[in-house]
């Protein structure tokens, strides 16, 4: 399956590479490397997800504080956020 980040779950992914970035850069880069690992395995396996929070959505654990939520449409993965487990999700 083909796989899409929309423009909110990119900001998510930059804002946690840089916040990482400022506290150990080997960090960031090792979580950044998850994030993209684990989206590409979706492409192989797109229910590998649990059903998520907000109706139609898939949410992934990609590492004890983060997960990936995203939906399944049309043959194509949309990518909608990048949450880190202690952010209320989804935001009221």
């Amino acid at each position: 399956m083909t796989l899409k980040w929309t423009e909110p779950a990119i900001a998510d992914r930059m804002a946690i590479y840089d916040y990482l970035e400022t506290k150990n850069p080997a960090t960031a880069i090792e979580i950044d490397s998850l994030i993209s690992a684990d989206a590409t395995r979706l492409s192989q396996n797109p229910s590998s997800g649990k059903p998520g929070r907000v109706p139609g959505t898939r949410e992934m654990v990609i590492h004890h504080s983060y997960f990936l939520v995203y939906e399944l449409i049309n043959g194509l993965i949309i990518m909608l956020a990048v949450v880190h487990a202690r952010r209320q999700w989804p935001a009221n």
